[in-house]
């Protein structure tokens, strides 16, 4: 009896170590979108299937675009480098007033100006346009140096942000309740 135990509780034993822990770490289910800098640089952002965040690769460096603490408001708009996970940009002010920006923590402002247009908008920034959707899909645009791309990149995050809806079918909710009417 006691030989028939053993081997049973080390039958599930061996089980348990050869299956447990397959994939080590964790990752979130995310969307890959591809794009060419002026450079000719592939580019590629992966955005989170709830568009919470996005993570762009751009010339080996890795970056995370998203709004502070979830309310989406340009003065939130947290660009940070995730190998130092130092904060590179953030955004200030808004566009209703004129005062919208984006302040990079080497000292480097980029003052922006949004012009709506019937069935679309550009972002202006300091050498020209940044950003522009025509006919509500996104244009391509020109940029000047690598801050203006990155900060491009964050007007195409926010884009896909406006534009889509997170899925409803990885979401599922279970109610319980240990409640008992006397």
């Amino acid at each position: 009896m006691k030989i028939n135990l053993i081997l049973f509780l080390g039958t599930f034993f061996i089980f348990g170590l050869a299956n447990g822990q397959e994939k080590t770490g964790w990752n979130t289910p995310m969307q890959e979108i591809q794009f060419v800098s002026e450079a000719n640089e592939l580019a590629t952002m992966s955005v989170d299937k709830g568009y919470r965040f996005a993570d762009l690769e751009y010339k080996g460096k890795t970056y995370r675009i998203y709004f502070n603490r979830d309310q989406v408001s340009f003065k939130k708009a947290r660009i940070v480098d995730q190998e130092t996970k130092l904060e590179l940009a953030r955004g200030k002010g808004k566009y209703f007033s004129g005062t919208a920006r984006f302040e990079f923590m080497d000292g480097e402002v980029l003052k922006l100006k949004k012009k709506n247009y019937p069935n679309g908008y550009e972002v202006i920034g300091p050498y020209g346009i940044l950003f522009k959707v025509e006919n509500h899909g996104i244009s391509p645009v020109k940029t000047l140096n690598d801050k203006d791309f990155i900060a491009q990149a964050f007007f195409v995050f926010e884009r896909i942000r406006i534009t889509q809806s997170p899925p409803s079918d990885d979401v599922m909710v279970i109610y319980t309740s240990n409640y008992i009417n006397p």
